[in-house]
């Protein structure tokens, strides 16, 4: 059912006839990310950087794993785009709807190369509402999205802002992998 422990890998978006070229571009996964310019000061009041949490089954290694990437959250009227830093070992995005509290959209992952799943890209479904009274402002809720097996996985999923204005110098601080 599982495979062994030499092997934990997946090619799922593969076996399941997913275009992983295909989902790299339309998710923005296959380029880098536009550092923001002069015009930062614009964006929304939810851009910032954020450090981004999620919890994840993992049926190969047979228990539930953590992963955390700082991402750059850039808003833009109701809707806010989400993508890990470059540093990121494995590239996150995701794109979201805002209506009053409540976040509402898409995720996708491309993971490392060099780590267990091989570079697979996972897709799914993501809610989450903002705390009320953040300090720091916060956002929790749950992902939804296929395993390699076909399974239909779930988990719980958090940004915490760590830094409120986007920059070069912002970007620079928090291009790393978190602790």
């Amino acid at each position: 059912m599982s495979e062994p422990a030499a092997n934990p890998g997946s090619d799922a978006d593969i076996l399941y006839g997913m275009d992983r070229a295909l989902t790299l571009e339309e998710t923005g996964l296959d380029s880098a990310f536009p550092l923001p310019g002069r015009t930062a000061e614009r964006y929304g009041e939810r851009s910032g950087i954020y450090l981004s949490v999620y919890e994840y089954p993992s049926s190969g290694r047979d228990s539930t794993f953590t992963s955390k990437h700082y991402v750059m959250v850039v808003q833009r009227g109701a809707k806010l785009t989400v993508r890990s830093v470059p540093a990121s070992g494995s590239q996150l995005a995701m794109d979201l709807s805002a209506n009053g509290r409540i976040l509402t959209g898409t995720w996708a992952e491309q993971t490392r190369g060099d780590g267990p799943y091989r570079g697979a890209v996972y897709t799914g479904a993501i809610q989450m509402i903002e705390d009320d009274n953040p300090v720091p402002r916060r956002f929790a809720g749950k992902w939804v999205g296929f395993g390699k097996d076909g399974e239909m996985n779930t988990g719980p999923w958090s940004l915490a802002l760590v830094e409120q204005h986007i920059s070069e110098q912002a970007v620079e601080r928090w291009n790393r992998e978190p602790e």
